[in-house]
């Protein structure tokens, strides 16, 4: 499925990140089995800082394991997204799975555009789907409209 230049035109920023979070993680020893380098990552009783003032928020919870499709895919089209996502992931299945007994495995998806309308969402293809529910993956869309062609939306994200 490839999207429209109609549908492209509107659209300002994707992004698919992949997240393993559970209890007890330890992030290093993902990384080590994986061979991947995370985005993001913290045991459960680290500091949790915002992101700009880096004042303490409180604690992690729980431990996380993320990686995501920035900057390695420049693309408006969120399959292209997922694609290097799964890319890096489908690989590591089994491990993926073991590391998250206990917690959970999850795709963030953040998708921004000028036009917010009946049908002019995310468009994921069945081939992405599909890799998804490999990794046992459930997801989630942070979905916003921005005004100026070139505005970012603040990042709900700093909060976390």
């Amino acid at each position: 499925m490839v999207i429209s230049e109609l549908h492209a035109s509107h659209i300002r920023k994707v992004e698919v990140s992949f997240c393993l979070l559970v209890p007890d993680l330890d992030p290093d020893a993902v990384t080590a089995r994986i061979g991947l380098s995370p985005d993001e990552a913290h045991r459960r009783g680290d500091e949790r800082r915002h992101k700009r003032s880096g004042e303490v928020l409180g604690l992690y919870r729980e431990g996380l394991w993320a990686v995501g499709s920035l900057p390695h895919v420049d693309s408006k089209d969120i399959n292209d997204h997922f694609r290097w996502v799964l890319r890096q992931m489908l690989p590591h299945r089994e491990a993926v799975l073991e590391f998250a007994r206990g917690g959970e495995t999850y795709f963030d998806v953040l998708w921004t555009s000028t036009y917010l309308y009946a049908g002019t969402g995310p468009l994921i293809d069945a081939e992405c789907l599909a890799g998804v529910a490999a990794l046992g993956g459930g997801m989630g869309f942070d979905i916003y409209h921005v005004d100026e062609p070139d505005a970012e939306p603040t990042d709900a994200a700093d909060s976390r």
